[in-house]
């Protein structure tokens, strides 16, 4: 079956990163026809399509989403949360996170990694915290135009630095940390407050930003003639005119349906397990496509703090539907400080769960990795739950990468005990592999089409005109810490290109 929306651009996936093609496509092409197909359906609980869970009416759904997120780690309030066994059916799949063995790979050596399977994917469960990149993490081919994509990337994702802190116990904690790092840090790099994809809604609240909010189309796109979201769809392969691509086939998962989408310009922004999944099933089987897989190693650790050690800080109460006062930030400074610090602060209750006898203070480490092409995903011609070609995931770190974790682990217990004093309770712990959420590098850019990338720095997929990639597995270094704000620049450049093609 052949349907038509006459669609000048398809983007598969309704993520952060495709609605921010959307939204900056609209915003430089506001009469182009925008096709968004999502395998996933609206989550439960959420009064529109691409919705943030933080941020809907649902008391019970809202507070179970922070429940989670106080344990204050992703793996702990997103992977554990993911569906570990997959319906015999599609259409029996519940929307929400599932792992990659339930989907049918092997993700042994990956094995706490984890995909969305709802229309805003991950999007709509994520931290919206968005640390600047810096340094090696910005790819030289992007440096041209960087400060330009990252401001827009910026104005999509409504990035603010200090809605979360700080608070006198925040302060507190800011100053311990630079007595413990002593001044080893680059200009501007010094402990900060983190800054954050939150905003204030009209009733005070401070809201994440999904990608509902990002381009508002995708929860009322029968209002909008120039766009529509298609979910339930399982994008299967990208359809060709020779090497150009057309459209796309999908599968409805609700009847098994075979249809068939097309477009203009394909833009593909699965995740950087299912992109290049994506690629394969199409026939796209370059050397280069699922190798590079990067993820930063994941460092959790808390230490709690008594009254008694915050030198007279006032301890602020959590604000209505949130679990932490303050969101701080330890950027990384490249060899001085190699690390991403990622810091929470939140009142501890005495046993009568009603005094305040100190705060909670998160403190994980984001452990920079290298890039190795033996870090990959191997595809099989076996299917998958959902038909598409499963894959097992080759994931190790080499001896310098375990050098850097253990040196990383010894500075986090040091400062730790700074932070919370002789009568600090310190915990730590090493997470497994995938753990973060924030792997990359799948269908990195490359300067030339040489076997080394998949597309350029444009996101163009080389010798398929018309076919485009951006997110997180176009990245081609090795991200330290959050990686949205920097992937969100790869869709800005991506939306940028398209437009100038359709504008030709």
């Amino acid at each position: 079956m052949t349907e038509s929306f006459d669609a000048d651009v398809l983007i598969v996936g309704s993520g952060i990163m495709g609605a921010t093609v959307a939204a900056e496509l609209r915003r430089r092409r506001p009469t182009a026809r925008i096709l968004m197909v999502e395998a996933g359906t609206q989550l439960p609980g959420t009064e529109a399509p691409g919705m943030h869970l933080h941020d809907t009416q649902d008391g019970a759904v809202r507070e179970s989403y922070n429940a989670h997120a106080a344990a204050g780690t992703q793996s702990m309030y997103v992977g554990a949360a993911a569906h570990a066994g997959f319906p015999a059916s599609p259409a029996d799949a519940e929307p929400g996170l599932y792992t990659l063995g339930a989907l049918g790979h092997d993700g042994a050596q990956f094995p706490a990694a984890a995909v969305g399977w709802n229309v805003g994917g991950m999007g709509a469960h994520w931290t919206a915290a968005c640390p600047t990149p810096w340094g090696t993490e910005i790819p030289d081919l992007t440096a041209q135009t960087w400060e330009e994509d990252l401001a827009l990337a910026s104005e999509h994702l409504r990035v603010t630095p200090d809605l979360f802190g700080p608070t006198p116990a925040g302060r507190f904690v800011l100053d311990r940390m630079a007595t413990a790092f002593a001044g080893a840090w680059a200009p501007g790099r010094g402990p900060q407050t983190m800054p954050m994809a939150v905003f204030e809604g009209a009733d005070g609240r401070r809201l994440r930003v999904g990608p509902a909010v990002i381009f508002p189309p995708i929860a009322h796109d029968r209002a909008d003639p120039h766009f529509r979201l298609l979910d339930g769809r399982v994008v299967t392969r990208v359809l060709w005119d020779g090497d150009t691509a057309v459209g796309v086939a999908a599968t409805r998962t609700s009847t098994g349906e075979q249809e068939e989408w097309l477009a203009e310009r394909v833009v593909v922004c699965a995740d950087p397990l299912r992109t290049p999944q994506l690629l394969w099933a199409s026939g796209v089987r370059d050397a280069a496509v699922g190798r590079g897989l990067n993820e930063h190693a994941f460092i959790a650790g808390r230490v709690l703090v008594p009254e008694s050690e915050l030198s007279g800080a006032r301890i602020e109460g959590l604000s209505e539907g949130e679990w932490m006062t303050d969101s701080l930030w330890m950027p990384h400074s490249g060899p001085q400080q190699p690390g991403h610090w990622q810091v929470s602060v939140a009142p501890l209750y005495a046993d009568d769960l009603a005094t305040v006898s100190g705060v909670t203070v998160g403190i994980s480490v984001y452990v920079p990795t290298a890039v190795r092409e033996e870090n990959r995903l191997v595809f099989s011609d076996e299917p998958d739950a959902v038909g598409l070609p499963s894959f097992s995931v080759e994931f190790s770190y080499d001896d310098e990468d375990e050098g850097s974790i253990a040196r990383a682990m010894d500075t986090q217990r040091a400062v730790m005990a700074v932070i919370g004093g002789s009568d600090g309770i310190p915990e730590q712990l090493r997470l497994a592999a995938g753990s973060s959420l924030h792997a990359s590098g799948t269908t990195r850019m490359s300067r030339d089409d040489d076997g080394s990338g998949v597309c350029d720095a444009n996101g163009r997929v080389w010798r398929r005109p018309g076919l485009f990639v951006a997110g997180a597995s176009v990245l081609p270094t090795p991200i330290v810490g959050n990686v949205t704000l920097a992937a969100c620049t790869t869709a800005v450049r991506v939306a940028r290109a398209v437009a100038e093609e359709l504008a030709a």
